[in-house]
């Protein structure tokens, strides 16, 4: 089935089930009400149960607890009721449960099949019926009419795939790399402390967890370029830089925010300015968040989206242009 461009077994068995209906073999021209049925109420089911995978409705994998303490308890491993001597008195033989719809590869991919299956049962798969449902004693009138109630029958039961898809992307899939992206922003606070009282010369570079802020996002874009739908575009990437820049500049702005008020603080105590390049830690932490929104700025443009479109890199240049000289 590599010609279909499927990657899950689920679609590429519903594929062979939805064209099977027209073989020779089984189709039966008088019934065709009752096959375009079927093939529209396999599609519902099939959009629905996505659906619910993706809201979290349906979990995967399963947990058995035994202990051996209890002979009836199952030994998963060798299929007796005994359990080994050397297996612990507490025992859990699981595959953890999972919802895809919380790990966004899985979320991509199931979304890629849905484009592909929506593609070719408006196209292809039409063809298909309409060849099979038109005998060869039809006036062209009857043809004409069985196949725009087949074009029509078919494109009302996928109607709910292109929904799916955009929330899949613009929802889901924006949220969990909103989540991954963001983890490394707890490190915009420890800037201060790199700096405080410890006598070190002004930064050169940009802070080591810059780079990996927006990672989750370019390693992601890198391994699904192929596989966004057309109709998708670059929407949820901008939202993504979008969000995380934004989480990125408040951090900063309250990061600022404590500088200052110890800047001030070590005026009144005549203790501001340190020895090093003669600048104060407080002026060191700001040049600091200047190199770092500078690489920032330019991990968005790697990833694709232009830095002027994001307003959180307006804030961000905005909050360290003071340091810019």
């Amino acid at each position: 089935h590599s010609d279909t461009g499927l990657a899950l077994s689920l679609f590429i068995e519903v594929m062979d089930i939805l064209y099977s209906f027209w073989r020779s073999d089984i189709f039966l021209r008088p019934l065709t009400h009752r096959f375009l049925r079927g093939v529209v109420q396999i599609i519902g089911r099939l959009t629905n149960f996505v659906n619910d995978g993706l809201e979290g409705k349906i979990t995967f994998g399963e947990e058995h607890t035994t202990s051996n303490e209890n002979e009836d308890s199952p030994n998963l491993a060798n299929g007796s009721n005994v359990l080994p001597e050397n297996i612990d008195k507490h025992v859990v033989i699981a595959r953890e449960r999972y919802c895809w719809g919380d790990i966004v590869e899985d979320v991509a991919t199931v979304a890629w099949d849905m484009t592909i299956l929506e593609s070719k049962l408006t196209h292809e798969y039409i063809e298909k019926v309409k060849e099979a449902s038109i005998g060869n004693d039809c006036a062209k009138t009857e043809a004409d009419e069985i196949g725009i109630l087949v074009k029509d029958v078919i494109n009302n039961a996928v109607d709910g795939i292109k929904p799916f898809i955009e929330k899949a992307w613009n929802e889901a899939i924006v949220k969990l790399l909103i989540d991954k992206c963001c983890g490394p922003l707890a490190a915009v606070k420890g800037v201060a402390a790199t700096y405080r009282m410890t006598n070190r010369p002004p930064p050169t570079q940009a802070s080591p967890f810059v780079p990996t802020i927006l990672r989750p996002l370019r390693e992601f874009n890198s391994a699904f370029r192929c596989k966004i739908p057309p109709l998708v575009g670059v929407r949820w990437k901008i939202a993504v830089v979008n969000t995380v820049a934004h989480r990125y500049s408040m951090a900063v702005e309250d990061l600022i925010a404590t500088v200052q008020r110890t800047e001030v603080a070590l005026q009144n105590r005549r203790a501001r300015r340190t020895v090093a390049g003669g600048m104060s830690d407080g002026e060191k932490v700001k040049l600091q968040l200047y190199l770092d929104y500078q690489q920032f700025s330019k991990n968005v443009q790697m990833v694709g989206v232009d830095p002027v479109v994001v307003d959180g890199i307006s804030k961000l240049r905005t909050l360290t242009k003071d340091a810019e000289n």
